[in-house]
């Protein structure tokens, strides 16, 4: 298949890859100018950029910056090292230039009222896909999210049968009442979601805290969860709301270090109340 073709269907199935490009050249390699090769995640390639030990290198490379999601300048000196030229004996040099090809981020956001409503606007702006879930078709529409990638309004049950989030998802839950809400979040701890995040007060919290682990949810699956969510900066209004919602979500993606979430998971607020009970 050609590199083209196959990064068009990577990004349209929603899979992040590495595009790796030979961007300079001296003397003889085993390949040409501007030769291109995509690394998926798994390791398996399409295109080359001159097979070999030394292509070799540049997949393990490739895989690195899937992780970091940063791109990196590999050089090769064939003259210097002959084991990277296959046996070819170019002599030459190469610098290839690794970068990640990765799909924008997807928040599924459950709840479309007025905090889910200004916090989609929020995530779009900082470049996330959303899909927003609610079972009130008045509220989840293509009218109030026109930039929405997908709109679920059924059941939620129904909607939550439908969504498989990966590890670079996030889930935000946001719905109108406390069992929605413990629904939601009993249902995102079984997905591979990496991000996973509750509004309300302390006492919310705690609440579907307690009602989950009464079902046997062990109190280590809560460390997940960033519950209450957001950094904490004061916010007071729903917009306000969703600047901290979406702030801790970029800190989430990008691995910032710190930053002062209002919580740092859910386990540990229900930790902090059992300690204030006792005492």
């Amino acid at each position: 298949m050609d590199v083209y073709e196959d990064l068009i269907r990577e990004r349209a199935a929603g899979r992040p890859c590495a595009l790796a490009t030979i961007v300079a050249v001296q003397g003889s390699i085993p390949s040409h100018a501007s030769a291109k090769m995509v690394v998926h995640e798994d390791g398996s390639i399409v295109g080359t950029v001159g097979g070999g030990p030394a292509e070799a290198e540049v997949i393990l490379a490739a895989r690195e910056v899937l992780t970091t999601g940063k791109p990196k300048m590999i050089s090769f000196a064939l003259h210097e090292d002959p084991r990277l030229d296959s046996g070819m004996v170019c002599g030459g040099s190469l610098d290839v230039y690794v970068e990640p090809i990765v799909p924008a981020p997807v928040v599924h956001l459950f709840g479309a009222g007025h905090v889910g409503l200004v916090t989609a606007r929020m995530a779009r702006l900082s470049g996330h896909d959303t899909v927003i879930v609610d079972d009130r078709p008045e509220f989840a529409n293509a009218e109030r999210f026109p930039d929405a990638k997908l709109i679920l309004s059924g059941s939620f049950e129904e909607s939550m049968a439908r969504l498989t989030p990966d590890r670079r998802a996030m889930v935000v839950i946001a719905t109108r009442c406390h069992e929605l809400d413990g629904q939601v979040l009993r249902w995102a701890l079984g997905t591979e979601a990496g991000y996973i995040g509750m509004i309300g007060s302390k006492r919310k919290i705690l609440t579907v805290f307690a009602r989950l682990q009464g079902e046997g949810v062990p109190a280590a699956a809560f460390e997940r969860v960033h519950a209450p969510i957001g950094l904490d900066i004061g916010a007071e209004t729903p917009e306000e709301i969703a600047v901290s919602v979406v702030a801790e979500m970029i800190a989430w993606r990008r691995g910032a270090a710190g930053v002062r979430p209002i919580m740092r998971n859910m386990a540990t607020l229900a930790e902090r109340s059992r300690h204030k009970e006792a005492s």
